[in-house]
């Protein structure tokens, strides 16, 4: 019994020495409260905006801000997204909120929030994934239809995606179609895509440079079009066309950068929100999207990640789109170190730390386990970051549950 009680008691204090290892001490949590602005609510709906107008400060004079995720599919996360951005459209004068998404049938969605047109739930579903197929999402829509219907200046929705080329068609055909030119050119684009695909998303340089030659010819009709902002609109269904056929992982985030550009130069005085998986907004490594805008705009473009601690989050596995238990953060992350600090949700100012340079602080300076999921699960979602390095700030958030799913999602 005695043995039995010695290891229980050595198991015990095993524990507690690994697990103070990696606590922050007094010091690090007095240092670390300094940079750190409480949020009081996530709910989108919430009419006192005090707690956000830190933001003013954040992001000063900045012309893009990129909201990031550390799944696809926590409610908590899009409720704060959807706050952060309700307030900067209203109070900061952005003009342009964008979803990683495709971009010719988020531009539908943009057709309801300018003139009604359409069915909100139906677009959301023709935007393919079912992380946008959510009550959040929807909400947040049909704000800002409200929002256009009730202020002079409006707010544009609108996409940056190419992973499917079937909605640039459509609306090239569309054009087609409004200017009685005969169809035969897009009929074989379409023919030349579907034949020379070799897999999912996969072109041959043989069959990429066919489908560039209907491309051209189509491109031939643009100097027909007289209005400027639909001449611009089939010029860029067409790059979305030559993004599709070029596309591979590392690309897509460079097109996507591209995409931001178009949107940041195609609109009158625009501020555009930009959001997407934390991976993408972050501004550390050559082939992430963040880094490609944060080249092109420097301090124009400033980005906040987002963290939770514990909880559900939806997923898809094998098809099957669900709720599932997140991995809860343990020893060693950074979300473990956070929750620690027994402040629900918060800002930290990532940026400002780093400009501080104090040794209380080089633990969030240096590569730290951090959470990192997509739209599925992982067996282990916590992975090597350089957060300071990614992020100019972090939104920390306690609790995560799955986002409410419309009519269960489609893919």
């Amino acid at each position: 019994m005695k043995l039995k009680l010695s290891f229980i008691l050595i198991v015990f204090f095993i524990t507690i020495n690994a697990q103070s290892k990696h606590d922050l001490n007094s010091e690090e949590k007095e240092y670390i409260s300094k940079f750190i602005y409480p949020i009081r609510t996530l709910n989108p709906e919430e009419k006192d905006n005090s707690d956000l107008q830190i933001l003013n400060k954040l992001i000063g004079n900045s012309a893009i801000v990129g909201l990031g995720e550390a799944t696809h599919g926590s409610s908590e996360v899009y409720q704060m997204k959807y706050r952060i951005s309700e307030y900067l459209i209203a109070h900061k004068n952005f003009n342009v909120f964008s979803l990683e998404a495709n971009m010719p049938e988020s531009f539908l969605m943009n057709q309801y929030i300018q003139e009604g047109k359409g069915a909100p739930k139906d677009i959301l579903k023709g935007m393919y994934f079912w992380l946008w197929q959510t009550e959040e999402t929807l909400s947040f829509v049909e704000w800002l239809k409200k929002y256009n219907e009730e202020h002079q200046s409006k707010v544009f929705f609108e996409g940056f995606d190419m992973q499917y080329a079937k909605g640039a068609i459509e609306q090239i055909r569309k054009e087609y179609q409004e200017n009685n030119w005969p169809e035969q050119d897009i009929n074989d684009l379409e023919s030349a895509l579907k034949e020379n695909n070799r897999g999912f998303r996969t072109y041959s340089q043989k069959g990429q440079k066919i489908v560039s030659e209907y491309l051209f010819l189509i491109k031939q009709k643009c100097d027909s079009i007289k209005n400027p902002e639909e001449k611009s609109r089939f010029l860029q269904n067409m790059d979305i066309i030559r993004q599709y056929i070029q596309l591979n992982f590392i690309r897509r985030d460079q097109f996507m950068a591209e995409n931001i550009k178009w949107l940041k130069e195609n609109y009158l005085n625009s501020k555009v929100i930009v959001s997407a998986h934390n991976y993408h907004i972050a501004k550390l490594n050559s082939d992430r999207m963040g880094n490609w805008i944060n080249e092109m705009y420097d301090k124009d473009f400033v980005n906040f990640g987002f963290a939770f601690y514990e909880g559900t989050y939806s997923a898809s596995i094998d098809g099957k789109i669900g709720t599932y238990n997140s991995q809860k953060a343990g020893p060693g992350t950074l979300e473990y170190k956070l929750n620690s600090l027994d402040i629900p949700i918060f800002i930290l100012d990532l940026k400002a730390i780093k400009k501080d340079g104090n040794k209380l602080g080089h633990w969030i300076l240096e590569d730290i386990l951090f959470r990192k999921t997509g739209s599925g699960t992982e067996k282990n979602e916590f992975k090597k970051t350089n957060v300071a390095d990614s992020f100019d700030y972090l939104i920390f958030i306690n609790k995560s549950t799955n986002s409410k799913l419309l009519n269960g999602g489609s893919k």
